[in-house]
């Protein structure tokens, strides 16, 4: 019985270690829309070239994903965990010393390469050191670190701005890659499973979904939705710094301030989300999600003081409340391939967000920024329509 207890236990060391690194590693993602407004001054960018930053960003972090989740799949690659953090670090920490456009990208990348190569392998571990019971909550702790680096990463670029030196002092973001990056390479055993216990979990998940095929046409339903969420998400991350200290001409303290709170909600909603996901079912959270995420767009640019900031928290925490549970669906649906289904669903998909926010970049130079929010205020209801043919039963419990 107590052993029994200890395999349904949600918080454990490898488990809090890839959360922790997880965390780090996303710093760049979260301190990158705070870094714009200051990189579009410093270079003189269009608003398009800005979103050809964000685009960048995720192709290299995200979009490639599915190729390190197909070599995970076929190749245990745990060192890939701490290396990809350091570089991360290093990549985010180099952005403020570019002195051309072309070298900022070229640092963008290298951070982006550091994000690729950690999230399968990553996501793979925390898959396979959950028990069946806790694996929506497990997954969704996992992603509650990279949300809330994500969310800290914009807090303390925010802070590093406006300091003496401003954008040099990107370089002391490669001090938490470094300390995070020894940390795992020190607990590697304890994070990432011998193979001979990936090849068993792998056997024993493979005979529970024994008379299991993949349809292809349900996983691109899905891949498809997590496009729009990641295209609504991007959007207003990168926009609402660039609405408030370009267009309304507001304090940059105040924006990301903004960020902060949506970012930090989202934190909120990715547990909550995954918790109720694994008892009242997959679909259920995700159209749950979208469809509360419908009116609280159209809501914001009505707002102000105290109400912005209610309707940005409501915001984040609808929309990201489906991230995990939409991560664990698609391993549901890939038995066997754990590492592509991350890579699918935490990467391709979320990466391809960028498009979208080149896209919007393209708008807020033809249209102005409000345009931007606009279309990002219709964009749920495309989702809603992809949700509603995912497998499962509403309410199923």
């Amino acid at each position: 019985m107590q052993q029994d207890q200890r395999k349904e236990r949600l918080i454990t060391k490898p488990l809090a270690l890839l959360t922790l690194g997880h965390l780090i590693t996303d710093f760049g993602q979260g301190a990158l829309p705070v870094l714009l407004p200051f990189l579009k001054t410093a270079f003189n960018l269009t608003y398009t070239q800005v979103g050809v930053i964000v685009l960048v960003q995720n192709l290299t972090s995200s979009v490639i994903q599915p190729v390190f989740g197909y070599l995970t799949d076929r190749v245990s690659l745990p060192w890939l965990i701490p290396a990809s953090v350091l570089l991360a670090g290093i990549g985010l920490g180099m952005i403020g010393l570019m002195t051309s456009y072309y070298a900022l990208l070229g640092v963008v990348v290298i951070g982006g390469l550091g994000i690729a190569c950690f999230h399968p392998q990553a996501s793979k571990s925390a898959h396979l050191v959950s028990s069946a019971a806790t694996k929506g909550r497990s997954m969704g702790l996992f992603s509650v670190g990279g949300n809330l680096g994500l969310a800290l990463g914009s807090i303390a670029m925010s802070f590093a701005l406006n300091l003496p030196g401003e954008l040099t002092n990107t370089l002391y973001f490669i001090i938490p890659g470094l300390v995070m990056s020894l940390l795992l390479y020190r607990n590697l055993q304890d994070i990432s499973p011998q193979e001979p216990a990936v090849q068993s979990a792998a056997a024993s998940h493979a005979g529970s979904t024994k008379g299991q095929s993949l349809n292809y046409g349900l996983l691109a339903i899905l891949l498809a939705f997590i496009f729009v969420r990641s295209s609504i998400h991007t959007g207003l991350t990168t926009y609402i710094p660039m609405y408030y200290i370009n267009y309304l001409s507001g304090s940059p303290v105040y924006a990301s301030y903004l960020l902060a709170i949506f970012l930090l909600a989202g934190v909120v909603g990715t547990y909550t989300g995954a918790s109720l996901s694994d008892r009242f079912g997959r679909k259920t959270v995700i159209m749950g999600s979208i469809l509360a995420t419908l009116p609280l767009i159209s809501l914001f640019q009505y707002t102000s003081g105290f109400a912005t900031l209610l309707i940005l928290a409501l915001t984040g925490l609808a929309l990201i409340s489906s991230f995990a549970t939409t991560v664990v669906l698609a391993q549901e649906m890939m038995p066997g391939y754990v590492g592509m289904a991350s890579g699918l669903t935490i990467g391709f998909s979320i990466g391809l967000g960028g498009v979208g926010a080149t896209i919007l970049g393209y708008v807020a130079d033809h249209f102005g920024i409000p345009s931007v929010f606009t279309v990002l205020s219709v964009l749920p209801l495309a989702g809603l329509a992809l949700a509603a043919f995912l497998p499962g039963k509403l309410f199923k419990r």
